[in-house]
């Protein structure tokens, strides 16, 4: 039966056996994948080798991570995005590092360029770049109306100005307003 099935259990084994229980029966078609979301690298390996224990092999399963798996559902229903988002994270790290030292000069960077002052300039570049990019793929799940206001030129903080900088002619392809833009197409399907 399609939908959405929420299990819960304080015990990873016991989730692992109820998802074992639920892939018992195959889908219809031995071409169409089983499609299984998990949010790293490790707890993909753990799920097939518990669904390859109870079921002696574990084959015919994805598993994407969950804006992958998103990123897939928008350019289902908008087909002319790029095959993969321009603020997927490994991208977003690079975009950063490009666009922050052009910015270090203003006034709000200021402790930014205090920081990658001190030694060790290339590095501490690169991994804070990653951090901020982890941190702006956080603020659009969980702060979006915050991010879309920056868009608009509401704030002016480094984290802001950086934002507008980076995002300069994408912005209606981030996660966020590709959902708004998925929305209306479901809504008005004409």
């Amino acid at each position: 039966m399609p939908g959405l099935k929420l299990y819960s259990s304080n015990r990873l084994e016991n989730l692992a056996q109820k998802l074992a229980e639920l892939l018992r029966l195959p889908l219809p078609s031995p071409l169409q994948s089983e499609i299984i979301l998990v949010q790293s690298k490790g707890m993909e390996r753990w799920v097939s080798m518990e669904l390859a224990r109870y079921h002696g092999v574990c084959a015919n399963y994805r598993f994407p991570f969950p804006n992958h798996f998103v990123y897939a559902i928008f350019r289902e229903l908008i087909p002319d995005l790029e095959e993969t988002s321009p603020f997927a994270q490994e991208i977003m790290t690079w975009k950063v590092m490009r666009t922050l030292p052009l910015n270090l000069k203003k006034k709000e960077f200021e402790s930014l360029r205090n920081y990658l002052s001190e030694g060790a300039a290339d590095l501490k570049l690169f991994q804070l770049s990653q951090r901020i990019a982890d941190l702006y793929d956080q603020y659009l799940l969980f702060r979006p109306e915050m991010v879309l206001g920056w868009e608009k030129g509401q704030e002016n903080h480094w984290q802001a100005t950086l934002w507008r900088e980076v995002v300069k002619g994408i912005e209606r392809k981030h996660r966020t307003a590709l959902e708004r833009s998925s929305s209306k197409r479901l809504s008005n399907p004409g």
